[in-house]
């Protein structure tokens, strides 16, 4: 896993997008199992756009997606929400059951995180201590592989 990713792609975010994750770990109704700072390619692109973040968290329905894809929701900077980011924040969630579901039916946000993996452009904020957060990076992991066959596409 590459160590210290965000000091060095992220540098004026990195404490903004660690503290976030800190706190969506000390979440109690809707536990973080895994986060991951990640910069995908869009339109064959590594986007140049955001912060990316994806979570995966429990206590909630296992259908976030809609259209056979990961849900995704992007929040704008803007003077009168204090993110501490002053670019969009996209973050892309799912549950530990879904994201088997996307892995295998290589639904496009999933295969861009895994392509993030397979390029060493991401990097892990946090893992519970349950093991589902380890378990579901081990997944991805292997997707990006190639471990468990062939990954789809990046969203384009």
């Amino acid at each position: 896993m590459p160590e210290k990713w965000a000091t060095d792609k992220l540098p004026r975010f990195e404490a903004a997008i660690r503290r976030l994750a800190e706190q969506h770990g000390n979440l109690r109704d809707e536990p973080l199992h895994l986060a991951i700072v990640y910069l995908p390619r869009r339109q064959g692109q590594v986007a140049d756009q955001g912060i990316f973040l994806f979570e995966v968290i429990g206590g909630v329905a296992d259908r976030f997606g809609q259209d056979d894809d990961l849900f995704e929701a992007t929040v704008d900077a803007s003077p009168g929400l204090p993110t501490g980011f002053d670019e969009p924040l996209h973050m892309v969630l799912t549950t530990p059951r879904e994201m088997e579901r996307a892995l295998n039916a290589h639904w496009p946000l999933a295969a861009e995180v895994v392509d993030a993996i397979r390029r060493g452009d991401y990097e892990v904020l946090f893992k519970d201590n349950t093991g589902t957060g380890e378990r579901v990076f081990g997944q991805l992991r292997s997707a990006a592989t190639g471990a468990n066959g062939p990954v789809g596409a990046t969203r384009g």
